[in-house]
């Protein structure tokens, strides 16, 4: 029965462990909201479309303008729209 207390306590906190390293992981692939941006060719800058997007790869996240262009958003740079965002 000793043996069986000395055991116990290890083994909990190992799955206490591994179950926060689990529920950390998730949180953060749960926060990838990121704010849209298009490249506007007659400013030469990138414009917040004002929609939020997912760093996670899917179908890719669009803004339709008032000129009914669509333009697919992404990260804003430092001297570009770079990485492509996808749909939430």
């Amino acid at each position: 029965m000793k043996k069986l207390k000395r055991m116990f306590l290890p083994v909990a906190i190992v799955l206490f462990a591994v179950g926060a390293a689990l529920a950390s992981h998730a949180a953060k692939s749960l926060d990838s909201s990121e704010p849209g941006y298009y490249f506007d060719s007659s400013t030469s800058q990138c414009v917040s479309a004002g929609v939020d997007c997912s760093t996670i790869p899917g179908q890719a996240c669009t803004w339709t303008d008032e000129s009914n262009i669509t333009h697919n958003l992404s990260r804003e740079g430092e001297t570009m729209c770079g990485a492509p965002l996808y749909k939430q």
